[in-house]
């Protein structure tokens, strides 16, 4: 990778990945019905309001959050699995061809709605070299899919285009990809 595009892709660092996690699990909580006037409570007592991005802080907000919404809140599982993973929380992220079980997620988080400090003071991230190679893992994933959805051909090796696209999103952002904010993160392959 040229060094002037290295620059500009930084590996974000262990607390805003790990306060990118505690951000995605209220979102994620929200989607699957949790209310999310105490999830707003919640991320503000434990100061990572900050961190919610607008489209975030929109929804959470919401009286009447859309269909879509709900479903795009549920979908972020897929994206932080592997933020989970790039903190050494999971030791491995499995073949993208099936949603990531959420109980797994779930138990290495900590309680949702409950203190935070010490989970976030005990964040560290994997090595540089294994967040890109992971990174571009799901790139070279995500390019096989959409090269056969582009010429209609079956996705090969069973790969769950949503979870892919998930994954890509979540390492992109992870690595920094192009200086994007969590909202205009591009997976372009």
């Amino acid at each position: 990778m040229p060094e002037d595009i290295q620059e500009q892709e930084k590996i974000r660092s262990a607390d805003e990945v790990a306060r990118r996690c505690l951000v995605l699990y209220a979102v994620i909580a929200a989607g699957h019905g949790e209310p999310r006037g105490e999830l707003v409570s919640w991320l503000q007592r434990e100061k990572l309001w900050d961190s919610v991005s607008p489209q975030e802080l929109s929804f959470l907000q919401s009286d009447a959050p859309t269909q879509k919404q709900l479903v795009n809140a549920t979908w972020r599982a897929e994206a932080l699995a592997p933020l989970l993973w790039s903190l050494g929380l999971v030791s491995e992220l499995p073949t993208p061809t099936g949603l990531y079980d959420v109980q797994v997620l779930r138990r290495v988080l900590p309680p949702l709605a409950g203190p935070v400090a010490e989970w976030l003071a005990a964040a560290h991230l994997r090595s540089d070299s294994e967040i890109r190679d992971a990174n571009e893992s799901v790139y070279q994933i995500h390019w096989a899919v959409r090269d056969a959805q582009l010429f209609s051909r079956p996705v090969p090796h069973g790969y769950h285009p949503g979870v892919v696209q998930e994954r890509h999103y979540a390492l992109n952002w992870l690595i920094g990809y192009c200086g994007q904010d969590w909202d205009e993160i591009s997976t372009d392959t």
